[in-house]
């Protein structure tokens, strides 16, 4: 027998699977606040150099106005912004007339003279800033390019001041984002790991101890104990588990005594059987005595069909094939009946009895046919055990929407170490009685049948005294 998680292998693919999505998700998140600071970092130095752009066409458009001087800090400011930002910076007129160039060849690194001249066009025709960021891949060179017009005083557009760059610089810090990300990931995975691998075992451990112990169940070891830590669900199968485990060694401790006591049983009467039946054959038994003896192994053979018929009976009750059929009856009438069935057996051991019912007629709703078998397995039982001569007592009594019924006798009582073991199967106070009697089944069967109706029996007894078996039933 194993367990559907026996071994580790569901559970750990499983555990794989989440892992997998776990990392895939933190992957995804990686990669997209990745993309989110490199995009709001590069839409930062976007706007760093158009402003830089703005401050130049502005002192470009003021250069012929006033003094030398600023001439000279145009000059100066385009060669800062371009050693600042690693970046070409071009300032032109619109007939293309190169004024100052922040490279000592005048030129614009990644720029042709095509696109200046079309950039040129373009803004002299709106006479609107041109902002371009051309990204190249998730991690390739990425390429800034601001072209910011300066006017003469009236509005026209004089010229423009181009300003263009590789995004080497950001992308270093974007990429220095990305690397801690990385290792964040890593050691977040890492940290998963560790406690998805904890998580399993304290998981499998119990479950890997309970597929142990169904195999020890299997091979008929009973005694099995498993741990009960916690109040997880893992704990809450555990405490199953070892209540399957009681239940099934109770169960198969009840199976070899039953197997017993029925051995026990049959073998008794088989063996006095085989002995007459031997005797008159091989003539050891005198002829004349053949009719007494015949006359036992047939007493023999009834009171195995009434075993066999008792055992059949208590099987049926306890599997539940049953079914009970309520109806409302006058429990007073139905003992009357059962007295009148036993008036012969009765009578033969002149026992005196004495019925008592405070409440004529008494109502209750059951299986009538099964209280009826009840009845007769408690008179029965006092019948053969109270000494002849000797009184039985039947009561019936009504307390609110119960009833109570109770079969008393004078008879030598029950001991006290018996008296836990009265209902069970085959139990019999005087355990030299093995032959003559019942069959041990019945107070077995009563009690079931009372349980079928959501009752119980007791019994209370003392010895020398006589015993007393009381049960109720409900009124409606």
């Amino acid at each position: 027998m194993r367990l559907p998680f026996s071994g580790s292998s569901l559970f750990a693919r499983l555990m794989a699977l989440v892992m997998a999505a776990l990392m895939t998700a933190l992957g995804l998140l990686a990669v997209m606040m990745y993309v989110s600071i490199r995009d709001d970092k590069a839409e930062a130095r976007l706007n760093e150099i158009t402003i830089q752009a703005q401050e130049i066409a502005y002192l470009a458009s003021q250069r012929r106005l006033i003094d030398r001087t600023m001439e000279e800090y145009l000059y100066q400011k385009v060669r800062d912004v371009s050693v600042e930002f690693s970046a070409g910076v071009l300032v032109l007129d619109v007939l293309g007339t190169r004024y100052a160039a922040g490279l000592a060849d005048g030129l614009i690194p990644g720029m042709t003279l095509e696109e200046i001249n079309d950039y040129l066009s373009e803004l002299v025709q709106t006479g609107e800033p041109i902002r371009v960021h051309a990204p190249v891949g998730m991690l390739g060179t990425a390429a800034f390019t601001v072209v910011t017009p300066w006017k003469a005083a009236d509005g026209r557009v004089m010229g423009a001041v181009f300003i263009h760059t590789s995004a080497q610089v950001i992308q270093a810090s974007y990429r220095d984002v990305l690397t801690r990300m990385a290792l964040a990931l890593i050691l977040a995975a890492a940290l998963a790991s560790v406690l998805m691998l904890l998580v399993t075992r304290g998981i499998t451990l119990p479950v890997r101890r309970m597929a142990g112990a169904a195999e020890r169940i299997a091979r008929g070891d009973f005694d099995t104990d498993i741990p009960e830590q916690g109040g997880d669900e893992i704990s809450r199968l555990a405490r199953s588990f070892n209540a399957m485990s009681k239940d099934l060694k109770n169960l198969e401790e009840m199976r070899r005594a039953f197997v017993s006591d029925v051995s026990h049983e049959l073998r008794s009467p088989l063996t006095s059987m085989q002995g007459f039946l031997q005797g008159i054959l091989d003539g050891t038994i005198p002829s004349e005595d053949r009719a007494e003896y015949l006359g036992r192994v047939l007493d023999e053979t009834r009171r195995m069909s009434r075993l066999v018929a008792s055992l059949l009976e208590l099987s049926r009750i306890e599997s539940g094939k049953v079914p009970l059929e309520p109806s409302r009856f006058n429990i007073n009438e139905l003992i009357g009946k059962v007295l009148a069935r036993m008036e012969p057996r009765i009578a033969a051991r002149r026992l005196d009895v004495d019925v008592r019912f405070k409440q004529d007629p008494c109502f209750v709703r059951a299986d009538a046919e099964r209280i009826d078998q009840a009845l007769v397995n408690l008179i029965d039982n006092a019948v053969k055990y109270v000494q002849e001569g000797g009184e039985l007592i039947i009561s019936t009594s009504v307390t609110g929407s119960t009833a109570t019924a109770s079969v008393s006798d004078n008879g030598p009582g029950i001991p006290l170490e018996d008296q836990p073991y009265i209902f069970d199967r085959f139990h019999r106070v005087d355990k030299a009685r093995t032959s003559g009697g019942g069959t041990g089944l019945g107070l077995a069967i009563t009690r079931r049948i009372l349980r079928l109706h959501g009752r119980d029996i007791s019994v209370s007894s003392i010895p020398g005294e006589g015993s007393t078996f009381e049960f109720t039933l409900p009124t409606d």
